[in-house]
């Protein structure tokens, strides 16, 4: 070989490479683009691909085949079965389907998958937290936190999800004043999602102590080996134990938790079970009555101390008695208890006021106002399981 072949050669490879190697990962329509960076990440793990006219089309929709695909390949997720439902059985996409919905993170509609579909914001945040087992399908969380977007209240599905992956950062950053849940969630809002969730860390234990003062928590990770660790439970923190959000004080040593870590390594979201509590309970009858009383109002209440939480009532409870027919004269002498300028009527029509305004049975706000604690216990109960065995069919129609 000439001495000229053998220096044309290396000149022939480096302008080879300074050629076509950027076409690789250099889509023609990424230039620019606020993702550019997280997808040619993602690419280069091969994680995510382009097109084969060397387009990666960012603000694409999505469908439910391809999200499973990307999802059961980079968190290697196996299906048992090999299908998930009848309109897969001869779908590219059916074992990755079958992975998604194996694990719960994808749920079956009417029996069918729809791999066709494509996927919207609201659904692409309920999989990556499922993937995070941060909330379950068949979990109910009362998260009391104030709500990122407009267009989304703790009445809106799948609430919860959306604002765990908010303060998770797992959003992208144009996602700002209204979630817009029914928009299509686009390919590079995914590839921002998956590439976040990457970053999430998470510490599973055992809670050794508790500081209410501090907010520490002392935890006994579960892998054998490793020393207890400290996790300070700040302000922006959100913390949920039995599925009730709650102050670190209410977490109890035994209790069996979750944190997760957001990319800067700070703790943002901690999930906590242990044994069931009387706050627990009492937060729950609080939720029950949307929290028009606070769980220590409650627990004034069933202790007989109506007397701290009536002047909190007091006007609620009065514009509700004139609605219902009183007379101001009537309704401020229900307030003030004086039953000797009223009837046996007027104090049902007290009761009736108070079973609309906290939503119960006028059985329950009758007990309440005679303070029979035994017929509380009893009326509360008995609304505890009709609630508990309205959500189970709700869930479970058939």
């Amino acid at each position: 070989m000439s001495r000229y072949r053998r220096f044309f050669f290396p000149v022939l490879l480096v302008l080879s490479l300074l050629l076509f190697a950027p076409a690789v990962h250099g889509f023609s329509d990424l230039e620019g683009h606020w993702a550019e960076e997280t997808v040619r990440n993602l690419v280069r793990l091969e994680i995510l691909h382009g097109y084969p006219d060397k387009t990666f089309r960012p603000d694409q929709s999505i469908t439910r085949a391809e999200l499973a695909k990307i999802l059961a390949v980079t968190f290697n997720l196996k299906s048992s079965s090999g299908q998930a439902s009848s309109d897969t059985a001869d779908h590219w996409a059916k074992e990755y389907a079958g992975a998604l919905v194996e694990k719960k993170i994808i749920t079956l509609e009417n029996g069918a998958f729809y791999p066709e579909r494509p996927v919207t914001r609201v659904e692409a945040v309920t999989m990556l937290t499922r993937l995070l087992n941060i909330k379950h399908p068949e979990e109910e969380y009362t998260l009391k936190v104030t709500p990122s977007f407009t267009d989304i209240t703790e009445e809106s599905p799948a609430f919860a999800e959306i604002e765990l992956a908010s303060c998770l950062g797992l959003l992208p950053g144009y996602y700002q004043q209204k979630f817009n849940p029914s928009y299509l969630a686009s390919r590079a809002d995914i590839a921002w999602m998956i590439s976040r969730l990457r970053e999430i860390k998470t510490l599973r234990g055992t809670v050794l102590d508790t500081n209410e003062a501090s907010g520490l928590l002392t935890i006994k990770p579960e892998e054998d080996g490793q020393e207890a660790r400290l996790v300070l439970v700040g302000e922006e923190t959100v913390l949920l134990r039995n599925n009730i959000t709650t102050k670190p004080g209410q977490v109890l040593a035994g209790d069996k938790l979750t944190v997760f870590f957001n990319p800067q390594e700070k703790p943002v979201f901690v999930k906590a079970y242990g044994e069931v509590t009387q706050n627990d309970l009492l937060s729950r009858l609080s939720s029950m009555v949307k929290e028009r009383l606070t769980p220590e109002q409650i627990a004034a209440i069933l202790a007989g101390d109506w007397e701290s939480v009536k002047d909190t009532l007091t006007g609620e409870l009065y514009n509700q008695m004139l609605n219902l027919g009183l007379t101001p004269a009537e309704a401020e002498a229900i307030l003030m208890q004086d039953w000797q300028y009223l009837d046996l009527v007027s104090r049902d029509r007290l009761a009736e006021a108070l079973s609309g305004y906290l939503g119960i049975t006028r059985d329950l706000s009758r007990a309440l106002l005679d303070r029979d604690l035994e017929r509380v216990k009893e009326y509360a109960r008995i609304e505890l399981i009709t609630y508990a065995l309205s959500r189970i069919l709700e869930q479970n129609p058939s």
